[in-house]
């Protein structure tokens, strides 16, 4: 015989399934998602910030005559 499972979703943070319709199982696992997506924003914006720093001394250095 088939054994049926109910509907459910699974935790965005750690894949646990759950039946509901929240998207996380516990407030840690909330916490821990928001404190990633943190971590990665401020790494997005410095390799951003470097990019452009970099850029700026390259063309800083291309009107530089020796």
């Amino acid at each position: 015989m088939v054994e049926r499972i109910p509907q459910h979703r699974h935790c965005n943070e750690c894949g646990k399934a759950i039946v509901s319709t929240e998207k996380y199982c516990s407030e840690e696992c909330k916490t821990k998602r928001d404190t990633k997506l943190k971590q990665r924003k401020r790494q997005l914006l410095l390799l951003y910030f470097g990019s452009f720093i970099a850029f700026v001394i390259l063309v800083m250095f291309s009107f530089v005559r020796f």
